[in-house]
């Protein structure tokens, strides 16, 4: 068995194999394009070599040429990686070797799932349109800005009535600031269209999963499929605690001697699926159905104990901790299986 660790930069990457017994087979720079790399690994037979390479900007199509050829790459966080082999010197060389020896001793941390098909696909939709959203906000932002130093306060969701542009725009405001809102009035519209196409495409995307999370009480047809697309197959969780952590919403956890504190949440794992489980949270809490009110009872007791910014994000906790549960048993959402405590 050879192990490799693969240094990945954009222009020229290095590369570092060695076998079973930890001796050096190669140590070499190599361009980081999809024909050098195929030939670097194609002189190993593709069942006796596994790579090991750090998540970056390159790791998608990097994973795909590794897996055309057959050879088993492990993707690793890198600041996990940093983690466990601290180290003041640092070279190319040396990271590619210290992801071969980690690989070989079987001391990586976690894999990072690399997704795939369909759900890669909805992962790439769902990204264009947060960027889309995140594009006209600031914009939103920067007007709002722009208005203040005219002495002009606007109220919260302004902007979202056309209205507001328009009395701007016929407001006596100075010339060259009614030019900015007229131009960022345009591209605002722009961008709310495509976010709406955006739109369209994700939700041509479908399956058992995304209808079984749709029946929980704040969860819609975007909020199902982020949660769906940033899950994948919820085999690989095999706790509820490790789904919490791939969120991000996990407690962190200070712990010595027999003192134990926990403190804010780590943030760390895929980012939307947290934003859109604290905003399902919410959207339930806005709910008044029957269906809602075991949770909207338990998230009120924490509320009154710890605040209600606290109670927000245990409430999204728990919605995920019960969505572990229904997608692994294949189950839709039943409030009867709740009690308030």
């Amino acid at each position: 068995m050879y192990y490799a660790g693969l240094d990945v930069a954009s222009k020229e990457s290095f590369l570092y194999v060695q076998d079973r017994r930890g001796r050096k087979i190669e140590s070499r720079p190599l361009l980081t394009t999809k024909l050098v790399i195929e030939e670097a690994f194609k002189r190993y037979d593709s069942r006796q070599a596994e790579v090991a390479i750090e998540a970056g900007g390159s790791t998608r199509w990097i994973y795909d040429t590794l897996k055309g050829i057959g050879v088993r790459a492990y993707v690793v966080n890198p600041n996990k990686v940093k983690a466990i082999a601290e180290s003041k010197r640092k070279t190319d060389k040396i990271d590619a070797k210290l992801l071969s020896d980690l690989l070989r001793l079987g001391a990586l941390p976690q894999e990072v799932i690399m997704a795939e098909g369909e759900t890669r696909q909805l992962r790439d939709l769902i990204q264009a349109r947060q960027k889309v959203i995140d594009g006209y906000t600031n914009l939103m932002n920067y007007l709002r800005g722009l208005l203040r130093q005219e002495g002009v306060n606007l109220p919260a969701r302004a902007f979202c009535d056309g209205e507001t542009f328009l009395k701007l725009l016929k407001s006596s405001l100075p010339e060259h600031v009614r030019q900015i809102i007229a131009r960022y009035h345009e591209l605002i519209d722009k961008m709310v269209v495509e976010k709406k196409t955006l739109e369209l495409k994700i939700l041509h995307y479908n399956n058992e999963d995304i209808e079984i999370m749709k029946t929980f009480p704040g969860v819609g047809e975007i909020s199902s499929r982020t949660i769906g697309a940033a899950v994948g197959c919820i085999k690989r969780f095999k706790k509820a605690k490790q789904l919490i952590g791939y969120a991000g919403l996990a407690p962190s956890v200070y712990s010595s001697g027999e003192r134990t504190e926990y403190g804010h949440i780590t943030r760390e794992g895929r980012s939307e699926m947290r934003r859109v489980a604290v905003q399902c949270a919410h959207a339930l809490l806005r709910s008044k159905s029957v269906e809602s009110l075991p949770l909207r009872k338990w998230y009120e007791r924490i509320a009154e104990r710890r605040g209600a910014r606290t109670a927000v994000v245990a409430l999204a906790r728990k919605m995920l901790t019960i969505m572990f549960y229904m997608l692994r048993d294949k189950k839709p959402y039943d409030y009867k299986l709740l009690t308030v405590s």
